[in-house]
Formats: C-alpha cells, sequence, structure tokens
C-alpha cells in the first residue's frame, strides 16, 4: 500500500502497535504532493486536533517540506516527531498543574534559553513530564545578568515540594534537586 493511501484508522493502529509518529508520518507522506497532509492525518490519529500540529510547527507548515526531496518523507517525519508536533498532551491532576505553573513561572525568571534546551523543555511541559522539566530547570539554573534569581529559585522550590522527593533521573532525584534549590535560594539577597 503506498503511503497516500493509509487511512487515519489504519495510522492509529501502526501508532498503537509501537511505531513512532515520525515513521508513520513519513510513510504516509510517500506519494503526497504535500506532506502536511500525512502530518495531520497522524495528528488525528492520535487524537490531535489539526490546529494543534500546525501550532508547534509554529511557521509555515511547508516549510519543512521545501527544504526536502522527494524520497527524504522520513526524514520529514523525524523531524516534525522531534519538534513535539505529535506530542499528545498530557491530563494533569491538579497536583500536577500547581507543579506546571511554577515551572512555567520559573521559566519566566530565567532570563532566556537557547532555542534547542527550549524545543525540548515545551515539550515536557506538553507531555505532562513535571519531575524531567524540574530537573532540567535546576540543572539550566538562571541566565547571569538575564535572570531574576531568586523568583526562579523560589518558584522551583515550590515546584519540588509539590513532587515526590524519590522520583529522578539518572542526574539525580527530587530530593537532591530541591536541595540544590533551597541552597541557591538562600544565597540569593533578600
Amino acid at each position: 500500500m503506498a503511503g497516500g493511501e493509509m487511512t487515519a484508522e489504519e495510522a492509529r493502529k501502526r501508532l498503537a502497535a509501537g511505531e513512532s509518529p515520525g515513521t508513520v508520518c513519513g510513510e504516509l507522506a510517500v506519494g503526497r504532493t504535500r506532506w502536511w497532509e500525512a502530518a495531520l492525518v497522524v495528528g488525528r490519529a492520535l487524537g490531535l486536533s489539526e490546529a494543534e500540529p500546525a501550532r508547534r510547527v509554529s511557521r509555515d507548515p511547508d516549510a519543512a517540506q521545501a527544504e526536502l526531496r522527494p524520497g527524504e518523507e522520513d526524514l520529514y517525519g523525524d523531524l516534525l516527531e522531534r519538534i513535539g508536533a505529535f506530542d499528545v498532551p498530557e491530563e494533569l491532576d491538579e497536583r500536577a498543574q500547581a507543579v506546571m505553573e511554577h515551572l512555567r513561572a520559573a521559566l519566566d525568571a530565567m532570563g532566556g534559553i537557547g532555542s534547542g534546551h527550549g524545543a525540548g523543555l515545551s515539550r515536557r511541559f506538553v507531555r505532562g513530564e513535571t519531575v524531567s522539566a524540574f530537573l532540567t530547570l535546576v540543572r539550566f539554573g538562571p541566565r547571569t545578568g538575564r535572570g531574576r534569581p531568586r523568583e526562579f529559585w523560589a518558584a522551583l522550590v515550590t515546584a519540588g515540594e509539590l513532587l515526590d522527593p524519590a522520583d529522578g533521573d539518572g542526574r539525580g532525584t527530587v530530593a537532591e534537586a530541591l536541595h540544590t534549590c533551597r541552597a541557591r535560594l538562600a544565597q540569593c539577597a533578600c
């Protein structure tokens, strides 16, 4: 079956079987004039509105195709997946919503973030990855001369207090990161 003939239901089945959205999108784009149509089919299969993937691309959705050639549809799908076009927003409970509010406050007080790191952090926010987003912000810290360190660390202390102290990743736990946040906040001038 040519990719252009795949339906949203077939895409949904392949995604449920564990295939990545980028792979399905790339295969679906084969034989299409406008590859963005494949992205929309994958988005629908994931339960996203048509506006959601377009908002995440944040510019002309056809621009990425213009940089590629026929035969590179797989690269197109991978690119859209890497920038988060297919991320499904996580339904957050009240506690997780509160954590995210504090993480956003910390991000606002950070004083800026590089685009690559910003994209990764944005994806964590969409997917509801509170612990990963918290640990990432702690590792980055506020920007020297541009951030508001006291607000940054205070927001992270509040967020960290709402998280499970034992949660973490290969680079540490929430408890360890929270200790760092408290120490950095104490160092800030009152």
